[in-house]
């Protein structure tokens, strides 16, 4: 290419293809079939090498062939002057690799896009984020969230949930456009829009949105099962410093999940909800900091005999004393150990200061007291779960007769298989192996059949409907019959009162827990007390 930008082509069979002229062309004629969207950084190219004497330049652009069809083009230009910097020519070379693009674009479609939507996927989303707080910038992060589509696919099938998938896709690309829209989970998206913006205006957004998915989810499925969710973080630039990516998606998750819980369908991560917020966080991420810490303790609650009022064992029972804040009971953090996987941990924690107990309580009286401790279905599904609890008990010269494991979720344990292997070695290790909050509602019949147990506890619910109604009294009496016949212990539990207790006396139980003979009381109390 000569100064006044005219261009030969020497290998004239590759720019056949091309409508240029293959001699004397003008450099308009290349500019003319390039993609409209890769001129202007053309353009600008060619000016900054002439100018800046950049001596040798490489570019990447489109160009369309004589069958309407864009090439990718790799362009090499090398700039030559005479001794006073004055641009003799350009001489360089074309290179197709739209082979090579398409090849780079299956890849990131692969790492970057969901194969559902097209949208970009989570992963991207993190990596945009994490540019936007390293540039600490402002953005509204919202995740939306189709909170029933389970329920969908359950009935319907996965194919009417994924209809319902795309058509959330068309409304969030409508309302915010394609390239601010991320799928992040099966039934998450979320939209991160850049800049400054009021509760008022993402709340019209968001509402125009909502109504919109509605009225055509209606019309495409007569049923008002489904509803969208949304929660939405402000990102600022005074908390870009205190957080990073995962933070902030997990927050706008949390919020999103949180209002879903109130049937809000828009929250926003400020005031009572962010307090919440914080504390959810806290409980997820504090639980194994708090046990490093010795936040932990255990209260003991005295099990008497039904017929002498002694007391023959303890049940074990975690507290979490925070320093941040303060006393949170087992309701609220147990569920969330068991959400993330931190109860497996807590669980053999719980272990080891039952032992620690069992220990002090043999050194004080010279004999051991038995001691219940709660085992999640999720710990007792661990492959070494019994090794590492024999280990452990061992390890404080302590006999498996010493303790006894209580479950729960006996409809999930009745239908596993290696859950009921793994009760069968503990049984024969010589653990007790107590069934715990029995009338709950969720154990069947079956369990006396599936399950290997050696006791059996009677949920307070039950021990309250047998005040008022017969046949839930004449019920228990026959279900302690059935236990003694097998040789099962029965205990109630949760009882209050003078009447309760009667009651399940009458009934035949073995064993009596509650506050009308012993509230929860600590380890030292318990080696103090006479009554033990």
């Amino acid at each position: 290419m000569t100064p006044d930008n005219m261009v030969n082509f020497y290998n004239t069979h590759f720019y056949e293809n091309f409508d240029v002229s293959l001699h004397g062309s003008p450099l308009d004629e290349w500019i003319a079939i390039m993609h409209p969207d890769d001129k202007s950084q053309f353009i600008e190219n060619i000016s900054t090498q002439v100018t800046e004497k950049i001596t040798r330049f490489i570019s990447q652009y489109r160009v369309r062939n004589r069958q309407g069809e864009y090439h990718w083009i790799e362009a090499v230009g090398v700039i030559h002057a005479d001794d006073s910097g004055n641009l003799l020519y350009m001489v360089g070379a074309h290179k197709d690799i739209t082979e090579k693009k398409q090849y780079e674009d299956k890849l990131y479609q692969l790492a970057y896009c969901d194969s559902l939507t097209g949208f970009n996927n989570r992963r991207k989303l993190i990596e945009t984020l994490t540019e936007l707080l390293e540039a600490k910038s402002h953005a509204a992060i919202m995740t939306f969230g189709l909170n029933k589509i389970n329920q969908i696919m359950d009935v319907f099938g996965y194919q009417a949930g994924n209809s319902i998938i795309l058509l959330c896709a068309e409304c969030l690309k409508e309302a915010f456009g394609s390239k601010n829209v991320y799928k992040t989970q099966p039934d998450e998206f979320v939209v991160l829009q850049k800049g400054v913006y009021s509760e008022s205006v993402l709340k019209q957004q968001i509402a125009s949105l909502l109504t919109d998915f509605e009225q055509r989810f209606r019309s495409f499925h007569q049923s008002t099962l489904q509803s969208l969710n949304v929660g939405v973080y402000l990102l600022k630039e005074d908390n870009c410093l205190s957080e990073d990516a995962e933070s902030l998606l997990y927050k706008s998750t949390l919020i999103m999940r949180h209002g879903s819980e109130k049937d809000d369908c828009i929250s926003f991560y400020v005031d009572e909800e962010k307090r919440s917020i914080e504390r959810h966080l806290f409980l997820e991420t504090g639980l194994k900091k708090a046990i490093t810490d010795k936040e932990l303790y255990l209260l003991f609650q005295p099990i008497v005999c039904a017929a002498t009022g002694k007391t023959v064992s303890v049940e074990s029972l975690v507290r979490w004393n925070s320093v941040r804040y303060g006393e949170i009971m087992p309701t609220e953090f147990i569920s969330v150990a068991e959400e993330n996987g931190d109860i497996v941990e807590l669980g053999y924690h719980v272990l080891v200061l039952a032992c620690e107990f069992l220990n002090q309580y043999r050194e004080a009286h010279s004999r051991v007291i038995k001691a219940s401790v709660n085992v999640s279905v999720i710990q007792l599904m661990q492959p070494d779960f019994v090794a590492h609890f024999l280990a452990i008990v061992r390890h404080y010269q302590l006999q498996p007769e010493n303790l006894t494991i209580e479950m729960t979720e006996s409809v999930i344990l009745e239908s596993n298989p290696f859950a009921v292997q793994q009760l069968l070695a503990l049984d024969e290790a010589g653990f007790t192996i107590s069934l715990d909050d029995f009338g709950s509602g969720y154990t069947s019949f079956n369990t006396f059949f599936s399950i290997p147990f050696t006791q059996l506890k009677l949920d307070r619910a039950i021990i309250k409907k047998m005040e008022a109604n017969s046949a839930v009294r004449a019920y228990v009496k026959f279900l302690v019959s059935m236990c003694n016949e097998k040789g099962i212990t029965v205990v109630a539990e949760g009882i209050e009162d003078y009447a309760q207790a009667e009651r399940v006396k009458e009934a035949g139980v073995d064993l009596i827990q509650g506050f009308y003979f012993h509230k929860p009381k600590s380890g030292k109390a318990i080696i103090e007390s006479e009554t033990v």
